[in-house]
């Protein structure tokens, strides 16, 4: 539950940092948020859990400032190279304004360089 509460914070203070932000082509009543877990390999279990949580405080809190809240899921396969593969997707792709995970800091290592200069 710790956890679920911690999340939910993050969620709102991306999304709340964000909310003034917007990528091109993205809907200004929009803040998409990328949600980098592992959903596959050895790390599933954990992503899930992680996955469930941020599905929850989207649930409880849909919008914020006004602004619908969208969650757009990647899994990084609990692998390096699928994990930059799927940073990439998030940023050149789907557009997003912020991104949450990864269970596991090597996965988010591996996505660190990607998204940086998003």
């Amino acid at each position: 539950m710790k956890k679920a509460a911690s999340i939910l914070l993050v969620a709102l203070m991306a999304a709340a940092t964000l909310s003034g932000c917007q990528s091109a082509g993205a809907s200004s009543d929009v803040i998409r948020i990328g949600v980098f877990e592992p959903l596959t390999g050895d790390n599933a279990a954990g992503g899930e859990l992680e996955v469930q949580g941020i599905e929850l405080a989207n649930a409880l809190y849909p919008e914020v400032l006004g602004k619908k809240v969208e969650l757009v899921k990647v899994d990084n396969k609990s692998d390096k190279a699928e994990a930059a593969t799927a940073a990439a997707r998030l940023v050149e792709q789907d557009k997003v304004n912020a991104i949450i995970g990864s269970w596991g800091s090597s996965l988010s290592m591996a996505a660190g360089n990607i998204v940086k200069d998003a």
